[in-house]
């Protein structure tokens, strides 16, 4: 219902589609979430698996549920087993003590592992039979926000650890088709039959003959390019609160200082939890560093003012109700700053409510 009336009210206020502009897409039957790609590849779904993926590196962990029964060394680390039915950074905690581990031994569906103390790193790959015909590697930020990066490097001089591939090679003979590894270090944390962010990405590197070979390998399953295909570098950035988000930056707003920032096309609200109130609420692409760091910073700042005005607001609106004053200036100004959330998508304002559920 959201889609069909989002349409039409992102055509009423004129809210462009990222997603749109870009000129080269993916072909649509690929899969691009871990859900389809779950179903369309039942001889793989093992790979979802994050126990085996674990066993299979001769990592020490297993089963939450066990926790009750053994002697373990701290750190650890937990995280919902199954890839396929979670996303993001949802549920996954470093353990430091049996007091910090109580309150997670009831939900089910959960495994530990050994800590592994490394920034997080991450490559596509494109698989013809098993053999590996492409990669695109992400390098991680060393600062993070919980699990989250700040940043990633896209490059083709980027490459993964020897130990990715190999392990790449040997568990995924006869698969063709898109894959992302996640891995911390040389150990791999979690595995994917699409692409990272939906394809996004790769779209988001423009070039007309990468996109071409990776769909005809999707549709006829063979590599048909020769030579190495070499994209323009770029950043990907992540802008942070440290406070719940309760309103949006409206849409033509983030549009204007995308534009006098100069970033790159693609850009999304994403929301994904890195504290007991802090997230990540936007994702944006920059070919440059230093001038994507300005507009990481500043649509921090705006999004801190915006939300610390609207909390502050809700608060004497409280204290006048209580004292029996008259503030009607103060309720339009409370009012004003949620319609500006109101200029943004109704799927977008969806996931924000529904992300905000967990602080609350």
């Amino acid at each position: 219902m959201i889609k069909e009336y989002d349409k039409h009210y992102s055509k009423l206020l004129r809210i462009l589609n990222p997603y749109d502009k870009v000129p080269y897409k993916l072909d649509p039957t690929m899969p691009s979430t871990d859900g389809k790609a779950y179903k369309l590849h039942p001889h793989y779904r093992h790979l979802y698996d994050k126990l085996f993926i674990l066993q299979s590196q001769d990592m020490i962990g297993g089963d939450l549920l066990e926790l009750k029964e053994k002697e373990i060394t701290y750190p650890i680390f937990i995280k919902p087993r199954y890839g396929h039915k979670t996303s993001s950074s949802k549920d996954c905690y470093k353990i430091n003590k049996q007091s910090e581990l109580e309150p997670h031994l009831r939900k089910k569906n959960m495994m530990w592992s050994e800590f592994i103390d490394a920034t997080e790193g991450m490559t596509d790959f494109v698989l013809v039979n098993g053999e590996i015909v492409y990669q695109l590697t992400y390098i991680y930020s060393d600062k993070q926000y919980g699990f989250a990066d700040v940043w990633k490097y896209i490059s083709s001089e980027s490459k993964p650890p020897s130990e990715i591939i190999e392990w790449v090679q040997k568990h995924l003979q006869g698969y063709t088709g898109p894959l992302n590894v996640q891995y911390r270090n040389t150990k791999i944390i979690e595995i994917g039959l699409r692409f990272a962010r939906r394809g996004m990405y790769i779209e988001s590197t423009q070039h007309k003959e990468l996109i071409q070979s990776i769909n005809h390998v999707w549709k006829q399953k063979t590599w048909n390019h020769r030579e190495d295909i070499v994209i323009q570098p770029f950043y990907s950035f992540k802008c942070w609160s440290s406070i719940p988000v309760v309103c949006l930056l409206p849409h033509h707003f983030i549009r204007g200082l995308l534009y006098y920032y100069k970033a790159m096309d693609y850009y999304e609200y994403y929301f994904e939890p890195t504290g007991k109130n802090s997230t990540i609420f936007f994702q944006f692409l920059h070919r440059d560093f230093d001038t994507g760091m300005k507009l990481k910073y500043t649509l921090e700042r705006f999004l801190s003012i915006v939300n610390i005005g609207f909390i502050l607001c809700a608060v004497l609106l409280v204290l006048c109700t209580i004292l029996n004053v008259k503030c009607s200036w103060l309720w339009c100004t409370w009012v004003g700053l949620f319609m500006l959330s109101m200029v943004n998508s109704l799927n977008i304002i969806h996931k924000q409510i529904t992300h905000q559920r967990q602080f609350f």
